[in-house]
């Protein structure tokens, strides 16, 4: 038992290695993956030292020791990205992951050039203590907070989003619940070491996979924001003022890369809200945004594809089609098509040299 509870962290090892591969390979380094990865980092670190032990580890332990606070601090992050539009770390981020890496640092570099010595072993032992018991606070609020996160914003979303929150809520609730309360870092003695490995090892697996599945799922998945959930349906009202606003937008407003709902709505002669509410409810769009994005798509798709702008740079296209930079034209381009602007016209120029040519019959047909 205790083998396969060590097996199973490992294999956790193994998938936090596996999953830092894949970020680098693809150079995924959005905020989301940037903290899972170091969340792997120290899910690797907890791992490897509960497997092999701190003697075994010799001088490398104390840089895995810091290495493992990366577990709750950047897994609360990765949740908040995974969870919320607006992840930006601020102050109370940064005092959170301090308090959690401060404590760690201090013990191994008091630990290295022995402080204990300068200002006493029992004074040194009794700031440990201290700063321990701030660590494990920090932890589990840590810890909670990254639950909350998936409760953030739940009102109105889809059921697949539905879904994958009640997944990661169910997995990461049961395996910190056990892992962590229960067992106290394994320190519950009436569970054989060998039960609790294995338990521990579950956990983490569990904790490893479930969060895997809810990132895949918000790759095709984007988070909604408040105007793309659900939604009442349109009255007449709003589906009149939805064609009108539709009919202003196709004839050319969408050129504009000032365009914001405050300046469609004054040419509409009309209050933002209900055009918002008209595009969302009335037109079915998720937002604003991606509303007049579909015409610049279609405007660019079309420049791309002809062939007398074939030399037309990428960010001129962006520009022509009502994009203010070259970037949130790139990344609506390949949500809208699955391509980014130069895939999507070498494509273009492949099916045209391909479709240039005749068949044989065709020729005498001719």
């Amino acid at each position: 038992m205790l083998a396969l509870g060590a097996g199973l962290k490992l294999l956790s090892v193994g998938g936090a290695l596996a999953w830092l591969g894949w970020i680098a390979l693809r150079r995924a380094f959005s905020p989301l993956y940037l903290y899972w990865a170091a969340f792997c980092v120290g899910m690797a670190a907890i791992m490897i030292i509960e497997v092999a032990g701190r003697p075994a580890l010799g001088v490398t332990y104390p840089v895995i020791a810091i290495a493992s606070c990366a577990s709750c601090s950047f897994f609360w992050l990765a949740t908040r990205a995974l969870f919320r539009h607006n992840a930006k770390i601020g102050w109370p981020e940064s005092v959170v992951v301090a308090g959690i890496f401060l404590p760690t640092l201090f013990d191994q570099i008091a630990l290295s050039v022995g402080f204990g010595a300068v200002i006493g072993e029992a004074a040194l032992s009794n700031w440990m203590t201290r700063l321990d018991t701030m660590q494990t606070l920090f932890s589990s609020a840590a810890l909670v907070l990254a639950f909350g996160e998936g409760l953030n914003g739940w009102s109105g979303i889809s059921d697949g989003e539905k879904r994958i929150r009640y997944t990661f809520l169910s997995s990461f609730g049961a395996a910190v619940g056990i892992c962590v309360i229960l067992f106290d870092r394994g320190d519950l003695l009436i569970f054989s070491p060998g039960l609790t490995m294995l338990i521990q090892g579950i956990c983490a697996i569990i904790i490893m996979t479930c969060t895997s599945i809810a990132i895949f799922y918000r790759q095709t998945n984007p988070l909604p924001d408040g105007s793309a959930r659900k939604a009442p349906p349109a009255n007449e009202d709003e589906r009149a003022l939805a064609r009108r606003a539709q009919q202003l937008v196709s004839k050319g407003a969408y050129l504009d890369p000032d365009l914001k709902v405050a300046t469609l709505a004054a040419r509409l002669n009309e209050k933002d809200y209900k055009v918002t509410r008209a595009i969302v409810a009335g037109l079915g769009q998720p937002n604003f945004n991606r509303f007049i994005n579909q015409f610049r798509i279609e405007h660019a798709k079309h420049l791309l594809s002809d062939p007398d702008k074939s030399d037309r740079g990428i960010l001129n296209v962006a520009l022509d089609s009502g994009f203010a930079s070259l970037g949130p034209f790139n990344r609506a381009f390949k949500q809208a098509t699955g391509q980014t602007p130069r895939e999507y016209r070498e494509q273009q120029k492949t099916a045209a040299r391909t479709d240039g040519g005749l068949s044989p019959n065709e020729v005498f047909a001719e």
